[in-house]
């Protein structure tokens, strides 16, 4: 009966931690680039809720000469504007620039990002996602662009603000007041209460389980009663295992971009 049992755990075990790892990878190629960052200060900013998913709108402004710029935040913009389609220029890039002449231009590249704050002598003041790399400009220089998300916490999502878009020698910055250029945490604030709470969860789990196991199931006192111990003992190969096939998949898919 005992070895029945052992085997139903275990054929109930291994799906859950195969659904687990799968869920993961697919989680991390649907994100390949973070969305948020932590300094050195501590001071953590996450964007993710200004990330346009596949099939939404991409966000735009304009300058004072009438020149458009379309972009996603921590992605490729979603949908390239035909101006650029019609030179020719279909490129994967996070910006877009189309001047008021219809030639189109793309301002840094997806791969080329760097977190930078606005103002490192005042860290809450806000945070810039930097994009480099981009089309050629004159005299050989590469086309860039900051976007800069100033800490305004009544602005809610906020949006790109128009007319304060600015061009200078093939250098753009973009302005964009909203609740998400504030700081979310400390990330020292942030880990020990995450880390309390798992380690009493953990040590509730193996006390409370494994006096289940001894009263009810009848379990001998020591390894065995630990809750789903044979399941315990397979998550070092399955999770060798997991973590292969994710190395492979990200490998696959981060060349493919």
């Amino acid at each position: 009966r005992r070895s029945r049992q052992e085997g139903g755990r275990m054929a109930t075990s291994r799906p859950l931690l195969i659904a687990t790892l799968l869920s993961l990878c697919a989680a991390a190629l649907g994100d390949t680039t973070q969305c948020s960052h932590t300094f050195s200060n501590g001071q953590t900013f996450d964007l993710s809720g200004l990330r346009r998913p596949y099939g939404q709108r991409d966000w735009y402004a304009d300058d004072r000469n009438g020149n458009m710029y379309y972009f996603n935040v921590c992605g490729d913009a979603n949908e390239v504007p035909e101006a650029c389609v019609d030179l020719q220029k279909a490129v994967q890039a996070p910006v877009f620039e189309v001047t008021n002449e219809s030639d189109c231009f793309w301002l840094g590249q997806l791969k080329s990002t760097e977190w930078e704050l606005i103002d490192e002598s005042e860290p809450a003041a806000g945070v810039e996602l930097y994009y480099f790399d981009g089309e050629q400009c004159g005299e050989g220089r590469a086309r860039d662009v900051r976007i800069q998300f100033f800490c305004d916490p009544d602005a809610g999502v906020g949006k790109p603000l128009d007319y304060y878009v600015l061009e200078e020698d093939c250098h753009y910055s973009v302005t964009w007041p909203s609740k998400y250029g504030c700081p979310v945490s400390s990330s020292s604030a942030l880990g020990w209460p995450f880390v309390t709470w798992f380690l009493l969860a953990a040590a509730a789990y193996v006390l409370v389980g494994g006096a289940y196991n001894v009263h009810y199931q009848g379990a001998a006192v020591g390894p065995e009663a630990v809750p789903h111990i044979d399941f315990w003992r397979e998550v070092p190969v399955l999770a060798m295992e997991g973590i292969r096939y994710c190395h492979h998949l990200l490998a696959r898919a981060r060349g493919g971009q």
